[in-house]
């Protein structure tokens, strides 16, 4: 079967941009290695910003902020012995989700305006003949990548950041509409220790280091017994094991004469602070103006 556009990788990216390119009259299929119900390795935090980015690309997010989720309407910070907290402005709320739950509504939307989406599908050869890409029978006029941070065979470009996430199931003392942040070594802003609150007595607790380096599973096991376990109420435990995964801040489009590409392996995800919804949807959102 042909199609207008071939995009790889069906997360955030992947899906916006097959939205947007079906709501502009494209046809386009989404080949996604991971299940349908895969968690992706993640924060969970989705900004106002991100939101209204949503909404002004004609997606009605009303249905998604009925799911299983929290409204975060601050963040506490601490760092350098010291916190600070800010309070959003009135109808500027983040959300706190599950990544299942938040990628199958995007792709519920790209869905409803055409594209075809392939599960379990790992493309492993890309051919180019004649003007056209073919993967495993299909073939496109055009190919779009959106397959993280790392390469098709899997390897790490040099530059990517680190992180490590897992999901705890359990009651605890801190405010469920807040996210929660600790810079927990002295004058280091490269790294850093979330606790962020996205369903019901679950929370998505992680490490972020702007480069890896051998201990920082030791690391976040030390952070999980100083700054988040000293909060529960009961017994816990894990819905989802902790993993790592790279973040995308370099641009392998520079690899791929040529190439289109979305979210992580465009380079889109924030240096600072590892954040990456917002350059997905940005660089989904461009790839036709």
């Amino acid at each position: 079967m042909n199609y207008d556009y071939i995009i790889i990788g069906g997360s955030v990216a992947g899906s916006i941009c097959a939205y947007d390119l079906c709501k502009k009259g494209y046809r386009c299929l989404v080949l996604e290695q991971n299940a349908q119900d895969h968690e992706k390795i993640c924060g969970g935090g989705v900004s106002f910003k991100a939101l209204d980015m949503l909404i002004h690309a004609g997606i009605e997010i009303e249905p998604l902020l009925s799911d299983d989720l929290q409204m975060i309407s601050g963040h506490v910070i601490f760092k350098d012995d010291k916190s600070i907290e800010k309070v959003y402005k009135d109808g500027k709320s983040s959300i706190g989700i599950q990544r299942n739950i938040f990628d199958g509504f995007l792709r519920k939307q790209a869905q409803k305006m055409g594209a075809f989406f392939c599960f379990e599908h790992k493309v492993s050869k890309v051919m180019f003949s004649n003007g056209r890409y073919t993967i495993d029978g299909y073939s496109g006029d055009r190919l779009i990548w959106a397959i993280g941070a790392r390469t098709l065979d899997g390897e790490i470009p040099y530059g990517q950041s680190i992180g490590i996430s897992g999901q705890v199931k359990a009651r605890v003392d801190l405010r469920t509409d807040r996210f929660y942040y600790w810079y927990y070594e002295p004058s280091c802003e490269t790294k850093y220790f979330w606790a962020f609150p996205i369903g019901r007595d679950l929370w998505n607790v992680g490490i972020w280091s702007r480069e890896a380096f051998p201990q920082m599973r030791y690391e976040y096991e030390k952070c999980m017994d100083s700054y988040f376990l000293p909060h529960k109420m009961g017994e816990w435990n894990y819905l989802r094991s902790p993993k790592a995964e790279f973040l995308g801040h370099y641009d392998q489009r520079k690899d791929h004469e040529g190439c289109l590409g979305v979210g992580d392996f465009a380079g889109m995800c924030n240096p600072v602070n590892g954040g990456g919804i917002i350059g997905a949807i940005q660089s989904a959102l461009s790839v036709i103006a």
